[in-house]
């Protein structure tokens, strides 16, 4: 973890590097079979476990009520408060859920700027670029492991990601958006999956992205 980091304090340095390194690619395929196990980079270690029931599906709402989706009840659930050590002048906290085979997770990062602190669009996609390089990449450095395949304005104002790690053999989509008329809430809601999970898993992603709302 990087504590003395500021939220915007490397923000306009980061986004120029990042996306001279992380460059344009072409999209890759989904995959369709099984194979290897989950990445071994995670983003920090979970404080809290709770295991969702077992049968159906469930439909997850955040804790201050900024989002939800639905997806399988047995999909493990951890709760992480990291307080400020992401960056140092916010508060975060991430939810996880984790497939019973453990080839996927999804994870939505939601951080709250200390006073004075404003996100703008440049911020927040330099923010995105920032926590992908340092949490999800397979070397843990901005060293152009992760590959942005593709960059998307949404029509609810929220960006999409798709991208891949070159070294960790797997794959994501993260979306990301500024909150609030005091531009203060960051959200970040990403899976991701090893490049062999089954075409089910992928399944329940999309229908998790589907599902998607704001309560």
């Amino acid at each position: 973890m990087k504590s003395f980091r500021t939220l915007i304090g490397f923000a306009a340095l980061l986004l120029a590097v990042s996306l001279a390194c992380g460059g344009s690619t072409q999209p890759t395929a989904n995959p369709t079979l099984p194979t290897n196990p989950p990445v071994e980079v995670q983003p920090p270690q979970p404080t809290e476990e709770v295991q969702q029931p077992t049968n159906g599906i469930v439909t997850f709402v955040d804790q201050n009520n900024l989002l939800g989706f639905d997806l399988p009840g047995d999909w493990t659930y951890e709760h992480t408060d990291h307080g400020n050590s992401i960056y140092s002048d916010t508060q975060a906290y991430t939810d996880t859920f984790t497939s019973p085979d453990e080839s996927a997770k999804i994870e939505s990062l939601v951080m709250f700027a200390d006073a004075g602190v404003t996100v703008n669009n440049s911020t927040s996609q330099a923010v995105a670029l920032d926590i992908l390089n340092t949490y999800y990449s397979s070397t843990g450095t901005n060293n152009g492991d992760i590959r942005i395949s593709s960059d998307q304005i949404m029509q609810d104002g929220s960006e999409r990601f798709e991208w891949t790690s070159r070294g960790g053999n797997y794959s994501g989509v993260s979306f990301f958006e500024v909150r609030g008329d005091d531009k203060r809430t960051w959200l970040m809601w990403t899976a991701w999956w090893s490049n062999g999970a089954d075409q089910s898993v992928l399944d329940i992603i999309d229908n998790a992205i589907a599902t998607y709302y704001i309560p």
